[in-house]
Parts: structure tokens; sequence; C-alpha cells
């Protein structure tokens, strides 16, 4: 089973990972990490690590974070070196949201495994960006 980690500034990674319990209930390889005013980045570093490989259970993990090029994006992009020589296969996806988080949780385990499922994952997020008054043809 693919490994999901969520990494984000402030409470939002808690915040989705509660929604996500609530909706669809506890999973399984899932852990999440935020980033608060005050941290020390290298120890920041090391949990994304640690939550990182403690989700692994050899076929690999998704990791989303809520933008490009900030410091939860940067302390993920520091580890993919250290990711790959102890062989635990990643995907980085940007732009966290929890519809697309659901879905992976949902197809899971009926992909062929992290190739497949990261693909799925980043077209739910894209899908799932709605303008109200377009859906419903008021504009």
């Amino acid at each position: 089973m693919v490994g999901v980690s969520l990494i984000c500034h402030g409470g939002m990674a808690d915040g989705i990972k509660d929604s996500v319990r609530l909706i669809i209930g506890e999973q399984e390889y899932f852990s999440a990490l935020g980033l608060y005013e005050g941290n020390d980045f290298e120890k920041f570093k090391g949990d994304v690590y640690d939550i990182i490989a403690g989700v692994n259970n050899g076929s690999g993990v998704i990791v989303f974070v809520d933008m490009i090029g900030a410091s939860p994006f940067n302390a993920v992009s520091m580890n993919i070196s250290r990711l790959k020589e102890n062989n635990i296969p990643v995907r980085v996806i940007t732009g966290a949201n929890l519809p697309m988080l659901i879905e992976t949780f949902m197809q899971r385990d009926m992909t062929d495994g992290i190739e497949e499922l990261y693909k799925l994952s980043i077209e739910a997020g894209q899908d799932s960006i709605k303008e109200l008054f377009d859906e419903l043809r008021l504009s």
C-alpha cells in the first residue's frame, strides 16, 4: 500500500488529516506535519524524513505539500537523495487539497502502485477546483 505524507504550513496538514478521518475514517500509512513559526528548519527537515520513511511499507510514499517553492516543499526536496538511498520511492505533489487526498485514499488499494496513484491524485485535485456560478451556469 502506498503511504501518504502531508506536509504544510501551520495547522493545515493536521486539519486536512482530521477532515479525511471525519469523511472516510482513519487511514493507515498516513502522516501529517506542520511547519510553525519559530520551528528550527534543520530539525523540521529531519522530521520530514522521519514521517515519510515512517509511512513507507515498501510501496513508496506520495508526499503532498501546500505550495511549490516554500519551506515544506524545500524540506521534502532536500530529503529526496536520502529517501532514494534508502530505497523509498516518492512522488511529491504540490497544491494539496482535501478532494485530492480523499481520492488518493479511495484509489490506493485499486491502483498498480505509486506511478498510477500520483497521476490520479493530481487529476482529482485539479478537477475539484470549481467556481459556484460557473457550475450552476448562473454567470
